[in-house]
C-alpha cells in the first residue's frame, strides 16, 4: 500500500508540474516582427521578373494574321483567313480593325443535302451554291485588356500572357449586298518574347443575313436543271454565328 500511495504522489505532483508548464506557455510573449503576417509572398529564383512587367504595349502598333472557323455555321464553309493591325495607347486599351474573308463552298453539312429523299421516293437536290453565301468581313474592333500574368512551366523561363475583352463593328458581306453587323468577344495572347505573340480569339457575330432556303419550295432549287434564283427572291434574319480565329501578332 506504501508503494502505491507513493506512485499516486508522484503522478500528482508529475501532473501538476505539467500544469504549471502549459500555464507558463500561454502567456509567452513574442516581438511583433517576428509573427507571421496575413499574407506571405513566394520566393523565386529572379524576383526582379516577377514583379516587372515584362511586356510592355502602350504606344505600340501590332499587326498579325489568323485562320478562322464558323462554329455554327451549318451550309457554307466554314473556314476563313483573316489580319487585324490595332494600336495600343495604353496598357489596358487598344483600337484596330480586322478583316477576313470566306473560303468558298459548303460544309460537310452542306454537301450530304445536295441529294435528299423526296415525296414518292423521288430525290430532291438542295443545291446551296445558288444561295447566296458570306464572302468577307470588316470591322474596327476596340480590345479592353483586363488582365496580364505570367506562366511558368520552370524556374528560368516565365511566359506573358494576357486576356481581353473585344467589342467590334462593321459590315458583313454576302453575295447579294453588305449586312451591317457587331462581334463580341473574349480573347487571349501568350507571348514568345517581347514582340511575337500567338492570339486566339471566340467572338459571336450578329447581323442580318439571307435565308440559304426559298419560302415556297423549301430549297434553293428542286432540280439541278433549274437556273440560279434571283437573290431578290431570299428573306433575311437576324443570324448569330460563333467563330474562333487562332493566329499570330507581332509588335513594333
Amino acid at each position: 500500500m506504501i508503494k502505491n500511495a507513493l506512485k499516486g504522489l508522484s503522478l500528482f505532483l508529475a501532473a501538476f508540474l505539467l500544469q504549471k508548464v502549459a500555464l507558463a506557455a500561454e502567456v509567452v510573449e513574442l516581438p511583433t516582427e517576428e509573427l507571421a503576417t496575413e499574407s506571405v509572398y513566394p520566393v523565386f529564383d529572379k524576383p526582379v521578373s516577377v514583379k516587372n512587367r515584362n511586356v510592355t504595349t502602350a504606344g505600340h502598333f501590332e499587326v498579325g494574321g489568323y485562320y478562322g472557323n464558323a462554329l455554327t455555321e451549318p451550309i457554307f464553309n466554314v473556314s476563313k483567313f483573316g489580319f487585324a493591325g490595332y494600336y495600343h495607347w495604353s496598357e489596358e486599351h487598344a483600337i484596330g480593325a480586322f478583316f477576313e474573308t470566306n473560303m468558298s463552298g459548303l460544309s460537310k453539312y452542306g454537301e450530304q443535302l445536295k441529294d435528299v429523299p423526296g415525296p414518292s421516293g423521288t430525290r430532291i437536290n438542295l443545291d446551296f451554291t445558288r444561295a447566296p453565301a458570306p464572302k468577307s468581313t470588316i470591322m474596327a474592333d476596340y480590345n479592353f485588356k483586363a488582365f496580364y500574368g505570367k506562366m511558368s512551366l520552370s524556374k528560368s523561363m516565365v511566359f506573358n500572357l494576357t486576356t481581353f475583352g473585344s467589342a467590334a463593328a462593321g459590315m458583313v458581306q454576302y453575295q447579294n449586298k453588305a449586312y451591317p453587323g457587331i462581334a463580341l468577344g473574349l480573347g487571349q495572347k501568350y507571348y514568345v518574347g517581347k514582340k511575337f505573340s500567338i492570339r486566339w480569339d471566340l467572338r459571336m457575330f450578329m447581323n442580318n443575313a439571307p435565308i440559304p432556303f426559298l419560302a415556297d419550295q423549301g430549297a434553293t432549287s428542286l432540280k439541278p436543271t433549274d437556273g440560279a434564283p434571283s437573290y431578290s427572291l431570299f428573306s433575311e434574319r437576324l443570324t448569330y454565328t460563333t467563330n474562333l480565329g487562332i493566329g499570330v501578332a507581332y509588335m513594333f
